[in-house]
Order: C-alpha cells, then sequence, then structure tokens
C-alpha cells in the first residue's frame, strides 16, 4: 500500500516539475521567426539596432548568386523581416559578423571564394538599405578567414580572424586595421617620406656635431 502511495506521489511530482518547466519555457519565448528557403541557410551574429530592430549576418544557399553567399536579415522589434540582400559570387562567400556603422549603414565581415586570391577575408559596407557602397578583400596566397568586425573610433574598421598565408606557420590570428573605405594604408606611401626626412636630419645633425668638435 506505501509502496503504490510511493509512486503516485513521485509520478505526479514528476508531472508536475514538467509542466512548471513547459509553462516556465512558453512564457520566456516572447516571439520566434525563421528565414530562409529550401536550401541551407545559416545565421552566425546578430546585432540589435538603433531602430530596435535586429540586422543578422550568416549564409545561404536558398537565394543569391549561387554556391554560399552572404545573406542579410534585417527585422522589425519583433522579427518580422524588414528586408534581406545576399552577397556573392558564384563561389562560397559566408558571412560571420555585422555591425551598425555610424552612418546607419552596416559593415559585414567574413570570407570569399568568389573574389580574391584562394580564400580571402571579405569586408562589405552597405547603406541603410543593405545596397552595397563598397567591399576589399585581404589575403595571400592561401587560406583566410575573417571571424569578427568592429566600427573604430577613427571611422575605420578592425577585423579579427585567422591566415595561412602569413605569420609563423599554419593558421595564426589576423587582425586587420583599414580606414573608413576598407583600404589598408600602404606603409612605403604613407611612411617612407617622414622616415627618409627623419633619417637626413639625424645624418646632417651627426655631421653638424662632428664638425663641432674638430
Amino acid at each position: 500500500m506505501c509502496r503504490n502511495r510511493y509512486l503516485v506521489v513521485t509520478v505526479f511530482s514528476v508531472l508536475l516539475c514538467a509542466s512548471l518547466i513547459f509553462m516556465v519555457e512558453a512564457e520566456s519565448i516572447m516571439w520566434s521567426q525563421t528565414y530562409g528557403g529550401t536550401s541551407f541557410d545559416e545565421a552566425y551574429f546578430l546585432v540589435e539596432t538603433s531602430d530596435g530592430g535586429y540586422a543578422i549576418a550568416g549564409s545561404t544557399y536558398s537565394f543569391g548568386a549561387g554556391g554560399r553567399d552572404f545573406w542579410l536579415v534585417k527585422t522589425d522589434a519583433n522579427g518580422v523581416l524588414q528586408w534581406s540582400q545576399t552577397y556573392g559570387g558564384t563561389d562560397s562567400d559566408v558571412g560571420y559578423c555585422v555591425v551598425e556603422t555610424s552612418d546607419g549603414g552596416y559593415a559585414l565581415a567574413g570570407h570569399t571564394y568568389s573574389f580574391g586570391g584562394g580564400i580571402d577575408v571579405w569586408l562589405v559596407k552597405t547603406d541603410a538599405s543593405g545596397v552595397v557602397e563598397w567591399n576589399q578583400t585581404y589575403g595571400g596566397a592561401d587560406f583566410e578567414f575573417g571571424y569578427c568586425v568592429v566600427e573604430t573610433s577613427d571611422g575605420g574598421y578592425a577585423i579579427a580572424g585567422m591566415t595561412e598565408s602569413f605569420g609563423a606557420g599554419d593558421f595564426d590570428f589576423w587582425v586587420v586595421k583599414t580606414d573608413e573605405y576598407g583600404v589598408v594604408p600602404d606603409f612605403a606611401g604613407w611612411l617612407f617620406l617622414p622616415l627618409l626626412v627623419i633619417a637626413t636630419l639625424s645624418i646632417l645633425i651627426s655631421k653638424k656635431k662632428l664638425l663641432h668638435k674638430k
């Protein structure tokens, strides 16, 4: 008799706990939305936008130019689709990160096999509607991947990822700093002349000191 009571209480407790868990989970989800087509579509990164909605970066096989493309999805505060844009070529292009930029547009970072050499880091800058304003690739002869992008205080961008073309060997951390148009300043172009002037002045000063000693 006691055993039957114990069994009834145990079953009741399990059912009660399950019901409470279901109620908590149901109440904790305010809404959910799906986005995609008939093929393989993935979301990798999401940011809340200044209008209270969301921007989602990922990749799509369902839409775009073919193969796998960057996919940027913009929603309102309830996850209702406002617009979406794809970026890429006929090969594999994957967007891993998105930020809303200070001008109201978006910057996406990932990798591209459609453009550049081999697999390169790809930075795509869009306007507020997701229309491309410019794009840049970064890399060498081997494989490079960009996983995160931030807009920097000087208006440029910093991208973090990994590289096989540069570094100590195999794959290394890689951080790329660009200007506001995604251009990496050329060392020789902007630093050579100042260094040359400094070196020339140093030589002249040294010669003057030697002559003064004599």
